[in-house]
């Protein structure tokens, strides 16, 4: 743990700023129109609370490998229950026709990855989540916040649960996570079982998604699939 816990505390805050900074920015034209058909497609799912914006850093460098990159605007500020923001992403995957899908998701996103890969893939469209900074056994930091969104990411939660149960589906999931997560506790939660997890020499929830190092991997597992 950094020997200064509040600068890295305050430091990892500046980029949740920065991401936030971007809220009227909509999506570039050419994040969709850039695509190329053999090309794998993906979608951005951000985390509790954030906007796709936080991850343009990453989804700007996914857009120049020649992926069509989709943004599911409806979640808004993705506060709603894991299982109907999975919806909302199915839907968008029918209306939009899209396969060949990696999910590029952060925080509470890879929750809802993980449910769409286990409960809404039957017809095996999605090929990959790419989990960033993800609580898949809750984090124990949820459960002194007394907001109904949180109420899932807590450890014993009944999402919580039944997603772990799903084992079967982990060997599709990347899991990227940093030396310690101010936003998810123990940090080892986003240790997933049978997925590759990747362990990076960060602190910050927020500073993770902007981390040269990060998008290098991201990219690098794009091109694996």
């Amino acid at each position: 743990m950094p020997n200064n816990i509040f600068s890295q505390w305050i430091d990892d805050y500046f980029y949740y700023i920065k991401g936030q900074s971007l809220l009227f920015v909509k999506p570039p034209k050419q994040y969709i129109d850039q695509g190329l058909d053999n090309r794998p497609t993906i979608i951005l799912i951000p985390g509790v609370h954030g906007i796709w914006q936080m991850l343009k850093d990453i989804a700007d460098r996914i857009s120049l490998l020649g992926c069509s990159v989709y943004v599911a605007e409806k979640l808004g500020y993705n506060t709603k229950a894991v299982d109907f923001s999975a919806k909302l992403i199915r839907k968008l995957i029918e209306e939009k026709n899209l396969n060949n899908i990696i999910i590029v998701a952060h925080s509470k996103g890879g929750l809802i990855a993980k449910y769409l890969l286990a409960f809404e893939n039957q017809d095996k469209r999605i090929k990959k989540v790419i989990a960033i900074a993800t609580p898949f056994h809750g984090s124990q930091l949820a459960e002194f916040v007394p907001a109904k969104e949180y109420e899932e990411l807590r450890p014993e939660s009944p999402m919580i649960k039944k997603l772990n149960s799903q084992r079967a589906v982990n060997k599709k999931i990347i899991s990227i996570f940093g030396t310690f997560d101010n936003h998810v506790w123990p940090t080892e939660s986003c240790r997933l079982s049978g997925a590759k997890n990747i362990q990076v020499d960060i602190f910050g929830h927020h500073k993770i998604l902007f981390d040269e190092r990060v998008i290098k991997i991201v990219l690098e597992e794009i091109e694996r699939v």
